[in-house]
């Protein structure tokens, strides 16, 4: 499965998600620029620890959901993030994610989506599931 591009570029509607579905996966490497970066923020001391390890989980994630669920139209609003963490992105891993559309509803007038976001490392190894909760704009 490959992130869905629509040939048209439109951005994606409340009306394209539907419960239950995959929307797309993506693999990216955790690469050492990406940790150079983190370490560049938070100190080189803190370099290679879990603290590293749990950010980059949750960068690999985010990278994901921007590559596949695109494009978005103006005016999203990221509300809220879960994530259960079963394993940590290894240095020069590369880590597939699967986004998939769990749940969408109408409450007071504003369209909501549950998006799901499964990360696995090398060999199928266990890496995070997360759950993106938005407030879509169109």
């Amino acid at each position: 499965m490959k992130p869905t591009m629509k040939p048209t570029m439109k951005p994606m509607l409340y009306e394209d998600f539907v419960p239950g579905a995959a929307i797309g996966e993506i693999v990216l490497p955790f690469e050492p620029a990406l940790a150079r970066a983190w370490q560049n923020i938070f100190g080189a001391d803190a370099g290679g620890g879990p603290a590293e390890a749990a950010s980059m989980a949750v960068v690999m994630m985010m990278r994901a959901y921007l590559n596949v669920v695109t494009p978005r139209p103006p005016g999203n609003v990221h509300a809220r993030q879960r994530m259960r963490l079963a394993g940590t992105p290894r240095l020069g891993e590369r880590i597939r994610t699967v986004m998939s559309c769990e749940h969408k509803e109408i409450r007071r007038e504003r369209r909501y989506v549950e998006l799901r976001a499964v990360g696995t490392g090398e060999g199928g190894r266990p890496l995070f599931d997360a759950r993106l909760s938005l407030v879509w704009a169109a």
